[in-house]
């Protein structure tokens, strides 16, 4: 049935993560995961015969984790929590699966599809979304086959699916995805996340700034709340390196960018230091003008130290002192996400936490011409 679905499966898998695939069917989306370069891929079929295909599937495959049953009972007992998550468990009965079908068995394939399942059925696959939060990362990406049905706020993808040789049956079907941010699944993320550094730069960077740091501590009470901040700064040395790795990646579709020229922050946590809710953006300036910050990178440079979690929230106006999301970022990660956002960082309790902040104005910025 399904002839083109790459483009939903690259964004599922993104990440290059922890994946749950949930119907194994044709095996198209387990091939592409597995493709992809997955750090795992875990499967749930509840049919004997698709199961059985799944193991010999899985012969000589690293990494690939199968389980027997309905995902319903099989979810709670995972213990385990994924990047992304792809449900398509809608079937007939006696499908066969087979990518060689005969133009009416295409057809009854798709007379299938475009009838309605038992209320029963149909209760137990909507209910997957609450199971999903019991086994999701933040910004874990969930996608449903059947999710445009009953949710509209997602995110869509127009893919082409394969019904036969009949041009009277359509070849678009709209597949939808959310990702789980604060404890619910949410058409946006709170912030981007790319993996840049490696593990050696990173050292070099603490090595060449941690002997220049000063304390800064300042505190202030905002609608009856004490927001501090504890860390020591110093103005980040030039790192040509550094630089490359970011033109090359975040800043790929820009004209090159100086790295002297932009604010950049080395900073250091000791115990019992962080900082609260900060917002970035130069106060007096229109969101739009020239100086005002557009972006901010936030790159973790260590993590051999413990609390110092980053708590990343929606945009400022929208006042929402509960939703948030929660990270503790890996070495070498981006975090990316506006000015105006609340970030903070919750305070060290044991170690040293090292971070660099990189703050982009409206004028940083000059696209490539085409």
């Amino acid at each position: 049935m399904q002839k083109d679905f790459t483009k939903v499966f690259d964004i599922i898998s993104e990440t290059k993560g922890d994946i749950l695939d949930v119907g194994f069917g044709w095996g198209i989306s387990a091939d592409h995961f597995y493709s992809n370069g997955v750090k795992s891929l875990t499967i749930i079929e509840k049919r004997k015969d698709v199961y059985e295909k799944a193991l010999k599937w899985a012969e000589g495959k690293q990494n690939v984790h199968l389980h027997f049953g309905d995902w319903i009972d099989i979810i709670p007992s995972l213990n385990k929590k994924f990047d992304g998550i792809y449900m398509d468990t809608i079937s007939p009965k006696n499908e066969n699966f087979s990518r060689n079908k005969t133009k009416e068995e295409y057809e009854k394939v798709w007379e299938f599809y475009h009838t309605s399942i038992s209320k029963e059925e149909w209760e137990q696959y909507q209910s997957f979304e609450d199971y999903a939060k019991l086994i999701s990362k933040e910004n874990c990406i969930l996608c449903i086959f059947e999710y445009t049905k009953f949710r509209k706020d997602l995110n869509t993808e127009s893919l082409q699916v394969y019904w036969g040789n009949d041009l009277s049956i359509p070849r678009k079907h709209d597949i939808g995805f959310t990702y789980y941010v604060g404890g619910e699944f949410r058409k946006n993320k709170f912030y981007e996340s790319k993996q840049l550094l490696t593990e050696n730069l990173c050292n070099k960077l603490i090595k060449d700034n941690k002997n220049n740091l000063k304390f800064v501590e300042a505190e202030k009470e905002i609608d009856g709340i004490l927001h501090q901040r504890k860390f020591n700064y110093t103005k980040l040395k030039y790192n040509s390196e550094l630089e490359e790795i970011l033109n090359k990646s975040i800043f790929s579709n820009y004209k090159k960018v100086d790295l002297k020229n932009l604010w950049c922050g080395f900073i250091e946590y000791n115990e019992g230091e962080g900082y609260d809710r900060h917002v970035e953006t130069i106060k007096g300036l229109p969101l739009d003008d020239s100086e005002q910050y557009n972006t901010l990178y936030d790159l973790t440079l260590n993590d051999d130290y413990e609390g110092g979690e980053v708590e990343v929230f929606d945009e400022w106006y929208k006042n929402d002192r509960d939703t948030f999301s929660l990270v503790k970022p890996k070495v070498g990660e981006c975090l990316i996400y506006k000015p105006y956002q609340h970030v903070t960082y919750r305070k060290v309790t044991k170690n040293k936490k090292y971070q660099i902040l990189i703050g982009v104005t409206n004028k940083d910025l000059n696209k490539k011409l085409i």
